[in-house]
């Protein structure tokens, strides 16, 4: 991660559009990096918070979906693109948005390096968090999307099994965040 590249907004726009061209799912993209903005403004004012990578990091999570929408594999591409590009940062939020993170056999299993994808920033974790609270390009609650999740995931095991599991990280990121700004995540992702 040394040579890590920064990628700034106009830089992150830039590669959304290369290879997201104008694509329905690049909508969603947008909604959760504005959504995550959002938040992460109001967490600054008591935190130190990387606005400006919360915000690149939330725009390109799904960038995978040029190659897949699969639910999971998505995060495996945009993994290896941003790697690709040397975008270390970015590159691990889209593999570790992945049921808000994968364990060393998990990431294995889909074809991503040996070792835990587990977001630890609060950036990191905002990104999945905010993305649960985005369907398509609309604000949602927790419940109604993972909800959601299920019904279309389905016939996906490997992903259902672990929804309930992705689900209380969730929750329990987003209790926290809520006790630190007082007032309901859900409610800023809402206030468009």
């Amino acid at each position: 991660m040394n040579n890590s590249k920064i990628l700034t907004r106009k830089e992150s726009m830039k590669l959304l559009a290369e290879y997201g061209r104008e694509a329905d799912w690049t909508k969603h993209c947008f909604a959760v990096a504005d959504a995550a903005a959002r938040v992460g403004e109001i967490l600054a004012k008591s935190l130190p918070i990387d606005c400006s990578f919360l915000w690149s990091a939330a725009l390109l999570h799904d960038i995978g979906r040029y190659r897949t929408h699969d639910p999971l594999l998505h995060g495996t591409e945009g993994y290896k693109l941003l790697s690709l590009l040397n975008y270390e940062k970015e590159a691990y939020v889209c593999a570790s948005h992945i049921l808000f993170g994968l364990n060393t056999a998990e990431a294995m299993h889909l074809g991503l390096p040996a070792c835990d994808f587990v977001p630890h920033s609060i950036e990191e974790k905002l990104v999945p968090l905010v993305d649960y609270l985005i369907e398509y390009d609309q604000p949602t609650t927790l419940d109604r999307r993972f909800s959601s999740l299920r019904e279309r995931n389905g016939g996906n095991s490997f992903f259902s099994n672990r929804l309930d599991r992705a689900q209380q990280s969730a929750r329990l990121f987003m209790k926290q965040i809520e006790e630190e700004i007082g007032e309901s995540v859900e409610g800023v992702v809402a206030n468009q």
